[in-house]
């Protein structure tokens, strides 16, 4: 239970408010925040996993289950989409402010110095902004990072109600204002350029780096990082984008070796069709064992997956599927995976045509490689590539226009 004390100005602290978006803002980056804030209040949904910060200046606190904010969160689920329902869904928003006066007390007690409302399209950081919005009285910096083709209601309201707005390419804010209007950031102050998966230093610094696997055998070695991969490609949500067999296929018809690091495998009608790969190619695919580079991954854990990771070549970013509803999306985005293959100095790969964004990126910085067929990564072995890694810490200073 948190302790809201009220006295921060007696303190004399700089405090950092986390509006929503919890599960992408782990125990790592924490300890990048603190080198710059002396005390960060982080809130969460009920409906969201709870989570531990090994730092008393870390402090959590939820919206807590209501039956009234339960229903408000049901309905506003079913009206968000429909730009009609707006009335309805701002409903669903005061109403869950009316339910939990509490939680915003606490936020009016806190009195935080700078205030950070993230993350993407399918987290609640939005839904958080918007009930607390009403007792806040410093600016609001929005940073996103996801979004999806259709209109959003949350997504739209959570814009308006920010005073900043961070973005980490030119391409997502024409995306957006297809959506909503050229106007959507009229008067907002926008900072383009930036994204928030940038690593904090207590990772980037301590990174050891082993040799690669290609000075043994000669042959490129790729990595493939995912939560979860499919069997067959017919789940629904997801439309295609993380079965990888036939990509897996393809890579090693054009002689390069396969890492794959997996958490979850989604079986075929029972079989798990990587563990057949697998043993058909025992010397050119390896399921290899789950790294920790999620949101509850401590900064070591994130080292040591780092170094793992830091013997392949190269590292496959997207597996776009171009039917898919979200393909749109999907060619202007930096997956999270991005910064993880820069720190472990492993190649991105992309194919031609397939992101816009990662594309400019690799051609005018040399921080992956562009290629037409699985063909051409062999000639990656000849070549020198440089790596990005921005610096978290260096990324709240320059959205908080900190010295």
């Amino acid at each position: 239970m948190v302790n809201f004390l009220g006295d921060k100005t007696m303190q004399n602290k700089t405090v950092l408010l986390k509006l929503g978006g919890r599960k992408h803002l782990g125990e790592e980056r924490w300890v990048g925040a603190l080198t710059l804030f002396d005390e960060v209040y982080a809130t969460r949904f009920f409906t969201e996993p709870s989570w531990e910060i090994n730092s008393n200046k870390v402090k959590t606190f939820e919206i807590p289950h209501k039956f009234l904010t339960s229903k408000c969160l049901g309905l506003l689920n079913k009206t968000n989409n429909i730009k009609q329902l707006n009335w309805l869904s701002w409903i669903s928003i005061v109403l869950m402010r009316a339910a939990n006066r509490e939680w915003m007390q606490n936020i009016k007690t806190i009195d935080p110095d700078y205030i950070l409302c993230s993350y993407g399209d399918y987290d609640k950081s939005d839904i958080t902004c918007l009930i607390a919005k009403p007792v806040i009285t410093k600016p609001i910096v929005r940073s996103y990072k996801e979004s999806r083709p259709e209109y959003s209601f949350r997504e739209f309201k959570a814009i308006q109600a920010s005073d900043t707005v961070v973005l980490y390419d030119v391409e997502l804010k024409k995306f957006l204002e297809r959506k909503y209007g050229e106007n959507l950031f009229k008067g907002k102050k926008l900072l383009i350029g930036y994204d928030e998966n940038s690593l904090p230093s207590c990772i980037l610094d301590n990174i050891k780096y082993r040799g690669k696997l290609s000075d043994r055998d000669g042959k490129l070695h790729l990595v493939i990082l995912t939560f979860r991969v499919d069997s067959a490609p017919n789940r629904q949500r997801d439309q295609g984008r993380y079965y990888y067999i036939d990509v897996i296929r393809e890579l090693i018809n054009a002689d390069i070796v396969v890492h794959l690091h997996c958490e979850q495998y989604n079986d075929d009608n029972g079989i798990n069709r990587y563990k057949e790969l697998q043993d058909e190619n025992s010397d050119m695919f390896f399921m290899e064992k789950p790294l920790s580079m999620k949101h509850d991954s401590t900064a070591e854990e994130w080292v040591d997956s780092c170094e793992i990771i830091s013997q392949y070549n190269a590292g496959l970013l997207h597996n776009i599927v171009d039917e898919s509803s979200v393909s749109e999306f999907d060619r202007i985005n930096v997956p999270h995976r991005f910064f993880a293959y820069e720190a472990a100095h492993v190649t991105p790969i992309i194919e031609r045509g397939k992101n816009i964004v990662l594309e400019r990126m690799f051609t005018e910085n040399k921080c992956g490689f562009v290629y037409n067929s699985f063909a051409e990564l062999p000639n990656m072995l000849n070549e020198d590539f440089v790596y990005y890694t921005p610096c978290y810490e260096d990324y709240l200073k320059t959205i908080f226009n900190l010295e």
